[in-house]
């Protein structure tokens, strides 16, 4: 009983450890992007690895959050100087960071509107039809379900929360089934069935 108990201590170890390494590496991954556009030479190159430190989005990542503010900085300072492609191209880039990441929530989506028009303004030029249009069009994206995406999280909650009891429940101390390792079998299938079905809808 000793043992089992010290395996389901090194399990639950485990698993926060592998927890942990993944916070980490958005943290880092976000950090290290972050500084890579500090020391760019070039603003294109400034731009580029903005946009690869919000691909490192975690909720609470400060450094995602400095990324997209300094992307808008810089798109608002390229239109101001009048750098019309600079400007362009760091709005459509920051434009589609925030886009991928919505899902059941949307971070950084209050910038959108700006940056529509934005776009719309230095793609159309003077022309306010095509720019009416362009922006009418920038403004409706397709959206994910939100609830078919709140349908995934929840198999993946229930996959997860599921094989970790499967793990410390579902098993004796000598390794064998107990009574509640098929019930907890069937949620965690369960779960990885409704994670693929929500994410696939969404």
């Amino acid at each position: 009983m000793v043992r089992f108990r010290e395996g389901r201590g090194l399990v639950l170890a485990a698993l926060l450890l592998v927890v942990a390494a993944l916070v980490a590496r958005m943290l880092v991954g976000a950090w290290l992007e972050l500084d890579r556009a500090r020391r760019a030479t070039g603003p294109r190159d400034r731009v580029l690895h903005l946009r690869r430190a919000m691909a490192y989005y975690i909720p609470g990542n400060p450094w995602v959050r400095q990324a997209h503010d300094r992307l808008l900085a810089l798109a608002r300072e390229a239109h101001r100087d009048g750098q019309r492609q600079l400007a362009l191209e760091a709005c459509r880039e920051l434009r589609s960071a925030i886009l991928s990441l919505r899902g059941a929530t949307r971070p950084f989506a209050r910038s959108l509107p700006e940056l529509d028009r934005t776009i719309a303004h230095l793609a159309a030029g003077d022309d306010a039809s095509l720019r009416a249009r362009m922006l009418d069009r920038l403004s409706h994206p397709p959206e994910p379900h939100a609830g078919w995406a709140w349908i995934g999280l929840l198999g993946f909650g229930l996959w997860v929360v599921g094989g970790v009891l499967l793990l410390l429940r579902g098993l004796r101390p000598n390794l064998a089934p107990s009574r509640r390792f098929w019930p907890l079998l069937g949620v965690v299938l369960f779960g990885l069935l409704l994670f693929g079905i929500g994410m696939g809808a969404a």
